[in-house]
């Protein structure tokens, strides 16, 4: 029986027919193809003859009617045979539609749960697509991340594509933000931005055709600009489901732009946690409850691929514990710029009335006492700097140091949470007011609201600027003799000479570095430079204000918007309180990472005069947990120090996407050949692409020829490529590494099925490892680790 329409549901022809039929219904360039069974082998090839006009070969792939499940993809299981010619085709068609009959076969159906007497497999019989490119889109990245697409293209057909035996390039799509980047592998080919639109196009309209629960992967093939669909099939390894963790960077990529060093981060994810462990016992005045949800606030924030980012999930899981939630999480969304409004949390269930009685109270009483606590704060963050300024850095060495940031982390945190209520109190009175105006018909309520709130006296975020501008007027007022005197200067060196004559000038910027020295582009970054750390930079900002004259006040615009009244001008008044204090906190809080930075500096200082790093500012390519190991222990840091530098050296070729969504836990990447980077394709070094997750630890077996069916059990497979034959082999592995490979290759797809740690594109792995070697893979990170050699 020939099969030429829908007919026959998926159940019986199996789903990747089934989807070739509907595809073609809806328009899809879908080459010209039927279906057969296996005991129609005879007429299929008659029948060929006239379908095809006897031109060309064909295509026999399998559709079997249990591929394509969540539980059980049968990826690599079956068999397709290419460039068949019309007259092999019977043939062809008997050898693919034969249940495989091995033992790895009857044991992948056993540990699914499938009888394999009960599969039907049918036969696609297809045009070949003599291909100038192939390749294949994955609508989601299979690595876990869901919106990041990911187009994969070769030159030939696809079979040398997944089969690792040709070249290939690999764009990565974030759907978020419609940028992408790719990486190329030797000489593999690049397309045009057309061409991805237009597969990315393809890709979207397949999605919604079958259903954007499913993430699918779909082959294609272009000859002559012309884009063919060949099989779309849900990507099985996916979860849509709660385990999704969601990062986005609306606001605090203001904080923390571009890359963000480790120590840094350190920092930031255990001033995060503590915070916001303290405000929500202060909302709730229960230990228990905050206990329960130390998950959440230990993740407060986190980091990918180099960068700084919400995980907006947590922010919504803690939001919601809040009275009237519904209504502040817009506000919130809006005044931290989150484009994407959907509320991504399951918390709320879990909440007790009781619990929600308790808070509803705590928040009335922080928001009207807001004021007087962030008061309070001022006077108590002057007693901070009293405790740094005792401590006596210049002669405390490593450890004590350490314990001088433990004790000054712990004085800021158990007071810092209020700083969070006075967001929320500028957030709510800055909403109101906006959402008063507009019931007041005021044309353009958000502008006005902007106006009201704005042009605060005294405002401590503009006395950094005023004060600058004061000592440029001075500077310039005393001559040219002391602009040349600046200008001298051009290290920090040069700098303490000029201090130490204490001039007037010299005098000023002394004050100015020790009130406002902390206040800097990207200040909130422990490895960043500021005045501080490198006052020849204010001297020069000094010289380029006394010589451009930069002297006059900013005026205000928009005089003639009518006074308030009533509670718009109350919303008014407590929005601009709240704000005026949340810039003071701000001030502040840049001195607080002042002080932080001064202690880590001192701490490399230590560690490279003993070695352990090579320089003073290594110390921020360290986790805290390592610096502290390297200071106590006297461990040598050098190697981690020089790999870090490469990781996040790679980590900056890669676009700052503004949301990530990962399937499961966050992971970094591991780039090769990113856009302009050099090509490395020549480098010997024991890494690779990451293509499937996990560890694995195992003695090396390097594998040339697969059909003499070594014994792979618990053994890490080290090969120049595979091919679909390979599946068996790996069932039992532990691992594998490949030298050829891609994120498409046989190799990844079943490794990720198998759930068994595998990296590719590890060129040269075969020279550089011995049978016998004991190595460490990870498949996350695409490194890999020997951890014994074998004597030779």
């Amino acid at each position: 029986m020939i099969i030429t329409d829908k007919s026959y549901r998926s159940a019986h022809v199996g789903a990747k027919a089934h989807n070739l039929f509907i595809m073609r219904e809806n328009g899809f360039n879908v080459p010209p193809f039927f279906c057969v069974f296996g005991e129609n082998s005879e007429e299929a090839e008659k029948y060929a003859h006239a379908f095809f006009d006897d031109s060309g070969c064909v295509s026999v792939r399998s559709s079997a009617s249990s591929e394509d499940r969540k539980n059980a993809s049968f990826a690599g299981q079956f068999r397709t045979e290419l460039n068949v010619i019309l007259n092999g085709i019977e043939e062809a068609v008997k050898r693919v539609c034969s249940v495989p009959k091995s033992a790895g076969f009857a044991e992948y159906c056993k540990i699914n749960g499938i009888d394999p007497e009960k599969i039907n497999v049918c036969a696609i019989v297809q045009k070949m697509i003599d291909a100038d490119l192939s390749g294949i889109i994955f609508t989601a990245n299979p690595q876990g991340i869901l919106n990041e697409s990911v187009v994969a293209v070769g030159r030939g057909t696809g079979d040398n594509i997944v089969g690792d035996k040709s070249c290939s390039t690999v764009y990565y799509f974030n759907n978020s933000d419609g940028i992408y980047y790719s990486e190329q592998s030797e000489d593999s080919p690049l397309i045009s931005e057309k061409t991805l639109r237009a597969l990315l196009e393809h890709a979207e309209k397949i999605k919604e055709l079958f259903g954007s629960e499913n993430e699918y992967d779909i082959e294609f093939s272009i000859k002559d600009s012309e884009i063919f669909i060949l099989q779309a099939r849900p990507i099985t390894t996916l979860s849509n489901a709660d385990s999704q963790i969601v990062l986005d960077n609306s606001n605090i990529v203001e904080s923390y732009p571009g890359i963000t060093l480790p120590l840094t981060q350190s920092f930031i994810r255990t001033a995060y946690y503590r915070v916001f462990r303290s405000v929500l016992l202060r909302l709730t005045h229960e230990t228990k409850t905050v206990g329960a949800a130390d998950g959440i606030l230990r993740n407060m924030v986190d980091a990918a691929n180099g960068r700084i980012y919400y995980r907006i999930s947590n922010w919504y899981d803690i939001i919601l514990f809040l009275p009237f939630s519904k209504k502040i999480i817009p506000v919130w969304q809006e005044m931290l710029g989150v484009k994407n409004k959907i509320v991504t949390s399951h918390i709320e269930s879990k909440i007790g009335f009781i619990t929600h009685l308790k808070v509803t109270f705590s928040f009335i009483y922080l928001i009207i006492s807001c004021p007087r606590l962030m008061k309070k704060l001022d006077r108590e963050f002057g007693e901070m700097i009293c405790f740094f300024n005792s401590m006596d850095l210049e002669n405390a060495g490593g450890e004590e140091i350490l314990k001088h940031y433990k004790a000054l982390l712990d004085k800021v945190t158990e007071k810092w949470d209020i700083t969070l209520v006075n967001d929320m109190y500028s957030f709510i009175f800055t909403g109101l007011l906006k959402s008063r105006l507009k019931s007041k018909k005021f044309a353009d309520a958000d502008s006005a609201a902007s106006y009201y709130i704005s042009g605060l006296n005294g405002v401590e975020s503009m006395k950094p600027v005023s004060e600058l501008i004061k000592i440029a007027e001075f500077v310039k007022a005393r001559g040219a003799d002391e602009v040349s005197e600046l200008k001298a200067i051009k290290t920090a060196a040069d700098y303490r000479v000029y201090a130490s004559k204490k001039s007037a000038a010299a005098v000023m910027i002394e004050e100015y570095i020790e009130n406002y020295g902390d206040r800097n582009a990207e200040e909130l970054k422990l490895e960043s430079r500021t005045f501080r750390t490198d006052p020849e930079f204010l001297v020069q900002k000094i010289i380029a204000y006394a010589e451009t004259g930069i002297f006059e006040t900013v005026q205000r615009t928009g005089e003639d918007i009518k006074p308030l009244k009533g509670l718009c001008k109350l919303f008014a008044e407590k929005a601009a309180e709240g704000i005026k204090k949340r810039e003071k906190s701000r001030l502040d809080r840049s001195r607080l990472y002042g002080m932080m930075r001064s202690m880590m500096l001192k701490t490399g200082a230590e560690l490279a005069a003993y070695g352990r790093i090579s320089a003073p500012r290594d110390i921020f390519y360290l986790y805290y947990d390592e610096a502290e190991r390297a200071v106590k222990n006297g461990e040598n840091m050098q190697e981690i120090v020089s790999e870090r530098r490469e990781t996040y050296s790679r980590f900056e070729k890669l676009p700052a996407y503004s949301r990530l969504i990962f399937a499961g836990e966050v992971f970094d990447k591991s780039p090769k050949n990113v856009g302009g980077m050099e090509n490395r394709s020549g480098a010997k070094a024991l890494e690779g692409i990451p293509c499937s997750g996990g560890k694995a630890r195992g003695e090396v077996l390097i594998v040339d020829d697969p059909t003499a069916c070594p014994d792979t059990s618990g053994k890490i497979i080290v090969a120049k490529m595979t091919d679909p034959g390979w599946v068996f082999l790996l069932v039992g592995a532990a691992g594998i590494i490949s030298e050829k490979g891609s994120l498409l290759s046989h190799t990844a797809i079943i490794s990720r099925e198998l759930g068994k740690p595998a990296v590719v594109g590890a060129e040269g792995a075969s020279q550089l490892l011995k049978n016998g070697d004991i190595v460490e893979i990870d498949g996350t990170s695409g490194k890999i680790t020997v951890t014994w050699r074998k004597e030779k």
